[in-house]
């Protein structure tokens, strides 16, 4: 195994696709579907790096991020969203993403992205 990474996602078709691709690279990657689900996982288990979708049922990632940096100032936060607006952008990286990545995006770019920062 490369690296575990947490996977926040709401769109069944998309995840599955991603997650798939991510496991063939060799990566460990636990999928959430909403922020509360993620919120959890985040207390029982530790990731190497973090993939949040923006616009999530309940909680939305950058309340994820928020969460994470407050526990963790060094993990990776990478948000992968359909919010393209440059406020969006901006405020992703502001709060304390490393990357902000708009759909829809390629996987290759993503595991490259994935690559660079766990490096």
């Amino acid at each position: 195994m490369k690296a575990h990474l947490l996977y926040v996602e709401d769109d069944e078709t998309l995840s599955f696709v991603t997650k798939d691709n991510l496991e063939l690279e060799g990566y460990k990657v636990t999928h959430c579907t909403n922020g509360k689900e993620a919120l959890e996982t985040i207390k029982r288990q530790d990731f190497d790096l973090c993939i949040l979708d923006v616009m999530l049922p309940g909680i939305d990632g950058f309340e994820i991020a928020k969460a994470i940096r407050r526990s963790n100032q060094t993990i990776p936060i990478l948000f992968l969203t359909a919010k393209s607006l440059k406020e969006d952008r901006i405020h992703g990286l502001k709060i304390g993403g490393d990357d902000y990545i708009t759909k829809p995006f390629s996987i290759e770019e993503l595991q490259l992205k994935i690559e660079i920062f766990l490096r």
